[in-house]
């Protein structure tokens, strides 16, 4: 197998661990747009000292520099939806609903935005994915969670935003930006994004809030998720590079569920049943084939 698939293997086993963190500012009831916040800081301070080790050459302009900021401020969005997502419902129907429909986007936006091709058996894929939201959506369910409604449109939402940050990422890395480059701009976006939404929910006492909600765990567990995320980010930026497709780099980036699903059944005592554990196995088949 090649090097940008191992590339993009590895990156899904560390986002796997970083996004369990999601789930863990949700159950401590962490200020999301905190928590994120305090993951772009870590962002930017790991992305520096890679770019003064490394020094690496590669296109820049303001094109670039800014879509990759946007990107990141995209991928802010969609991590403080996902953290309010996880108050509503749990890991075991967020995670199968959105890396699903995140990878079908990411597929669309292949074919529209650069020419990619799939085969019948991907397409096949794609309509085993479908299934999986009857497995998950019950009368069952809606006793269960907290707010399932809600908690749905947030899947659709930040699905939405991460199939256009990989895009926009995707975009960069094909015309020539490295991907320490990349990473240091878009983790100035997660920063700026944060700063933007906390003043968009407060409108002033911005730097109070921040204050008032920064504890030790909540830094802690920012630090980690972001420095595991980042590494995870730098993997499949390199898989673009070396000759990965947007829609199967991130097919086979959608396999990470299976770890915060796991660890939430495991450390959480979530509900699991044999419809959850079906709907992941069909989750990992569908993206098999669509892989």
């Amino acid at each position: 197998m090649q090097l940008w698939f191992w590339s993009a293997l590895l990156g899904m086993v560390f986002a796997g661990f970083s996004n369990f963190a999601f789930k863990i500012a949700a159950s401590k009831k962490f200020d999301a747009e905190t928590f994120n916040m305090y993951g772009g800081i870590t962002s930017i301070l790991f992305a520096g000292i890679g770019l003064i080790l490394v020094m690496p050459a590669g296109v820049s302009s303001w094109f670039l520099i800014l879509l990759t900021v946007l990107s990141g401020i995209v991928a802010t969005f969609g991590g403080v939806m996902k953290v309010y997502a996880l108050r509503y419902i749990d890991t075991t129907i967020f995670y199968p609903l959105f890396k699903l429909l995140s990878p079908f986007l990411a597929v669309v936006a292949g074919m529209t935005m650069f020419a990619e091709r799939f085969t019948v058996l991907e397409w096949v894929g794609i309509v085993m994915g479908l299934l999986v939201p009857l497995l998950l959506i019950n009368r069952v369910e809606h006793r269960r969670q907290e707010n399932l409604l809600l908690g749905l449109l947030f899947v659709a939402a930040i699905s939405c935003t991460s199939a256009a940050a990989a895009a926009m990422n995707k975009y960069a890395i094909d015309v020539g930006m490295n991907e320490w480059t990349t990473l240091w701009y878009a983790s100035w976006g997660i920063f700026v994004g944060s700063i933007i939404l906390i003043g968009g929910k407060l409108k002033t006492k911005i730097i109070r809030h921040i204050i008032e909600n920064t504890k030790k765990d909540l830094v802690f567990y920012a630090f980690v998720r972001s420095f595991l995320i980042c590494i995870s980010l730098l993997l499949i930026l390199y898989a673009y590079g070396h000759g990965g497709s947007l829609g199967v780099v991130q097919t086979i980036h959608s396999m990470y569920i299976i770890i915060p699903i796991l660890l939430s059944v495991w450390w959480y005592k979530e509900h699991i049943d044999s419809k959850k554990a079906a709907a992941v196995v069909l989750s990992a088949v569908a993206l098999g084939f669509l892989g």
